[in-house]
């Protein structure tokens, strides 16, 4: 069995700060990230949590990150903005823009706020709860390197691009939808990978298109989208939105961060967002969602053991427990990112 050791989220924080800051980052920049990687782990979302510490303080070694970044905001209209990451850390970058479309929102009612040359910037999810709890709805993407053929094709010119989609409620749980466009993330295959499985049968197929359940051919071949079509579809409108409209990179441009980590990958992210209140009412939209929520919570379950849930309420839910009992992690990852802090895995 794996040993594991549980870190309070503050701490936790603290611990991945300390290893970007080493590895080069600005404090400012470390903590966003770290804010960003924590909340993934809060939730659940190990794949996207600060496991991901290793390979940023990797590139930003390398210089495939700034860690020092002039993360530039340019306004264009009253709900219109761009933010130019300068290739900092992708959490930084997208965090700044998140920031930035609140601020338009709470003036305008609406927002749309694009982010060129950065980076990956973790799961969607947290920044749909950062605009939740500030009673805005947020819709949000990113594009990504190519790991899916579209629809037909035999050669992947699609990244698997995360798309999230969050609304406030008055209370928790919030609306927080937060999904990939392949059947399953990479992040999965590769974490098969690590731990000696396989994947199940129509995850992905190898470089010759043949389905396969070995999580190596798999990182070697195509991920599926789901929904075939749709799913191709999908990733390609997110790559609008967040890289052909933000002046960012988008489809084969983007540069694979795992195979090159000394290089910039050059991530376009978009984050628009809504004031409910602005349109309804904060009393009308506050019974209109609550009546949504109570829809579809109240739809009789096929499993009594399992009710319905809405799309995000199974992440809350941990990470309200996280907060209260701690993060669980693999202790060999805590000591990959205490030796970063020591300086020992430096070159």
């Amino acid at each position: 069995m794996t040993e594991t050791v549980t870190f309070a989220a503050d701490d936790l924080r603290r611990l991945a700060v300390a290893a970007f800051t080493r590895a080069g980052a600005a404090e400012e920049q470390a903590a966003a990230t770290a804010d960003i990687l924590v909340e993934g782990d809060l939730m659940g979302l190990g794949t996207h949590g600060v496991l991901r510490v290793l390979l940023y303080c990797e590139r930003l070694r390398l210089g495939g990150i700034n860690g020092k970044a002039k993360i530039a905001v340019a306004r264009k209209a009253p709900s219109l903005a761009l933010v130019d990451g300068d290739n900092g850390l992708g959490p930084a970058v997208a965090t700044t823009a998140l920031n930035e479309g609140l601020a338009m929102a709470a003036e305008t009612g609406i927002a749309y706020v694009g982010c060129r040359a950065s980076n990956h910037l973790g799961a969607l999810a947290p920044y749909g709860l950062k605009a939740c709890a500030r009673g805005f709805v947020l819709v949000c993407g990113t594009n990504a390197s190519t790991t899916i053929a579209p629809w037909g094709g035999r050669e992947a010119r699609l990244g698997n691009n995360p798309l999230s989609i969050a609304a406030p409620c008055p209370e928790a749980p919030h609306f927080l939808l937060d999904m990939a466009m392949s059947v399953a993330a990479r992040g999965k295959i590769r974490k098969a990978l690590d731990e000696g499985g396989q994947i199940p049968e129509g995850w992905a197929v190898d470089a010759a298109g043949r389905p396969t359940t070995d999580p190596a051919a798999a990182l070697g071949g195509f991920l599926l989208p789901f929904g075939g079509h749709k799913g191709s579809g999908l990733s390609q409108a997110v790559d609008l939105l967040s890289g052909v409209l933000s002046g960012a990179r988008f489809l084969t441009d983007i540069t694979a961060w795992t195979d090159f980590p000394e290089r910039p990958s050059g991530t376009g992210h978009f984050f628009l967002l809504i004031d409910p209140t602005r349109l309804l009412g904060a009393e009308a939209y506050g019974a209109a969602i609550a009546r949504f929520r109570a829809l579809v919570q109240g739809t009789p379950a096929a499993d009594p053991a399992q009710p319905v849930q809405l799309p995000g309420e199974r992440e809350q839910q941990r990470r309200d427990a996280a907060l209260a009992r701690g993060v669980v992690l693999p202790r060999d990852l805590v000591t990959k990112i205490e030796a970063l802090v020591s300086g020992e895995a430096a070159p």
